[in-house]
């Protein structure tokens, strides 16, 4: 049975628009820290929001101070700005079709994700919860991305074979994740970014037929 692990912020939901101002206000406000919205959505981008953060304190900080007492006050406040957006979350163009099609196809269907507990109602509220066979939210004590913790987790749970099983996402960060079992991946992009990854769509409607 063909399975597939999606990423669910930029990859089934636009989200970024919140959690970019949310990323600016926090860094304003806690550290006098200003910083572009076009420059914080291309760094997220490229990483996890947490090892964005970690990295940016490391570089701007004098040597001694503490980075993680840091980014536990930027999340603090990351997280409230955050939840004010939430309602603002739509599904990407396409994203609903297409996982009700690979349902229909007998695909098994999965979320796995650095949001917090946010996740569940958010699944529920654009009505995609009942789609996925789980959510897997790192609220849950699992190790980040790319570390395999999640997909390791999944793979013995539901007997996943890694070569049926795909893992989809936005981000390097999502096709280091799928290449750290040995599962294949897919890029969700609009541009020619290669990452090592075994296939790339522009479009989530383009999917099925990639599989």
């Amino acid at each position: 049975m063909t399975s597939i692990v999606w990423d669910f912020d930029g990859t089934l939901a636009n989200s970024y628009p919140g959690m970019v101002i949310a990323v600016q206000q926090s860094l304003k406000d806690n550290f006098q820290i200003e910083l572009s919205k076009d420059t914080i959505y291309k760094d997220i981008k490229d990483t996890s929001i947490r090892q964005y953060i970690t990295d940016l304190f490391s570089e701007k900080r004098e040597s001694g101070e503490n980075v993680d007492r840091d980014v536990k006050i930027f999340y603090h406040d990351y997280k409230l700005l955050e939840k004010q957006y939430q309602n603002k979350i739509r599904l990407i163009p396409h994203a609903l079709n297409t996982l009700k099609l690979l349902n229909e196809q007998g695909v098994q269907q999965f979320v796995v994700t650095h949001r917090d507990e946010s996740i569940y109602e958010l699944t529920k509220s654009l009505e995609i919860e009942d789609i996925f066979t789980e959510v897997v939210s790192v609220e849950k004590d699992f190790k980040r991305k790319p570390d395999s913790n999640m997909l390791d987790y999944l793979i013995k749970k539901y007997s996943l074979n890694t070569s049926d099983l795909w893992v989809i996402g936005d981000r390097k960060i999502d096709i280091d994740f799928g290449k750290s079992v040995g599962a294949n991946t897919m890029l969700l992009a609009e541009n020619n970014s290669d990452f090592g990854q075994d296939e790339t769509v522009t479009d989530l409607s383009q999917i099925p037929g990639k599989l």
